[in-house]
């Protein structure tokens, strides 16, 4: 997470979050352990969940040392409501702890590690607290600020992200409790799932509107990624909640039909993300910078979703699909996490050598 100092319409100086992905390799890292564990990967979902339990407690720490200075700026400043487009990056933090919230349930539904769920409760929790509070700063600085379109990326995606990837770990809760916990849990589910993919295709539109205007020039590319795997997250939230939280044919159908729909226009968009992506790193990528996480998280939740539809149709071929994007995603992973970690040890050394 990044902070910029700021004067106010008074002369004093405060601080409003600056655009970034702070949970961006947790997000990352438990949805393939998710996915691991999805597809029997057992000896490997573990350990990735493990390593998104030790992210999650070191990035805070890691960003409050290096923002140290800013403390002395008071609570006003850090509460300050900026423009929009600096308040969706921090929906990372509450889908990364509702993925790691499934990884944990997944992890005590296999009987094995039965503390796991206790702890599954505790990001459940937290997930719904930080989703609203960062969802209501989100919406109250586009009411009081508006929309500047030109400044619109794909990061906006999170926003219903955030609400999708809970409503999936809160779906996943339903099936380890009894009576009205049970039924509590199930239609905050679906709530969440419907209200997430509703804002999906609202962030859609807004995203075809700046694209048709500006192009995808002027703003982060990688980003761009999550507008794929929200869609594919939208259809495994839909998918999770049509299996347990609606039994009546009307709703049955219509979150059916949301679900295959939604998760086709996230294979359509996989083709001009990959071809964009290829041209980017041929002609501008020179490798300098931190690899990007989105494309290992968006590529994660693209295969979720098209596991979750050829489970519920069922499709072989949504299946497949899905296999590829979870070896793919692992892949990602590997590679991310390779680049960024030897990257750091090399300017670490050479400042250690100046």
């Amino acid at each position: 997470m990044r902070f910029r100092a700021i004067e106010n319409k008074s002369g004093s100086r405060c601080t409003t979050l600056s655009q970034g992905l702070p949970f961006g390799a947790v997000m990352a890292t438990a949805g393939a352990s998710v996915l691991a564990g999805r597809c029997g990967l057992q000896a490997l979902a573990a350990p990735l969940l493990a390593l998104a339990v030790l992210q999650t407690l070191w990035l805070p720490l890691a960003g409050a040392w290096r923002h140290r200075a800013e403390f002395s700026l008071g609570w006003r400043a850090w509460w300050a409501i900026g423009p929009v487009h600096e308040h969706t990056g921090v929906h990372t933090v509450p889908l990364g702890l509702a993925v790691m919230a499934s990884g944990f349930i997944a992890l005590a539904a296999h009987g094995t590690a039965p503390w796991a769920l206790t702890l599954a409760g505790v990001c459940l929790g937290l997930t719904w607290l930080l989703t609203i509070v960062c969802s209501g700063r989100c919406t109250w600085s586009l009411i009081s600020r508006g929309l500047a379109l030109r400044t619109f990326d794909g990061a906006w995606f999170l926003v219903p992200a955030a609400l999708l990837g809970t409503a999936i770990a809160t779906d996943a809760m339903v099936g380890r409790v009894t009576g009205r916990a049970a039924t509590f849990l199930a239609m905050l589910a679906l709530v969440g799932a419907l209200l997430g993919w509703f804002g999906y295709w609202v962030v859609g539109l807004a995203a075809l509107a700046r694209v048709r205007r500006f192009g995808l020039g002027g703003v982060p590319q990688a980003p761009w990624w999550i507008a794929m795997g929200c869609a594919g997250l939208a259809a495994a939230a839909l998918g999770r909640v049509l299996t347990v939280s609606s039994p009546d044919f009307p709703l049955r159908a219509f979150l059916t039909h949301a679900m295959v729909v939604t998760d086709i226009a996230a294979v359509v968009l996989c083709v001009p993300v990959l071809l964009r992506s290829v041209v980017f790193l041929l002609r501008h990528c020179r490798f300098r910078a931190p690899a990007p996480w989105p494309p290992t998280f968006s590529t994660a939740v693209f295969a979720l979703g098209c596991l979750e539809t050829g489970d519920v149709l069922p499709s072989p071929l949504f299946r497949a699909v899905g296999l590829g994007a979870v070896y793919v995603t692992l892949v990602f992973w590997a590679v991310t996490m390779a680049w960024n970690v030897g990257r750091a040890g090399i300017l670490r050394f050479l400042d250690l050598g100046r």
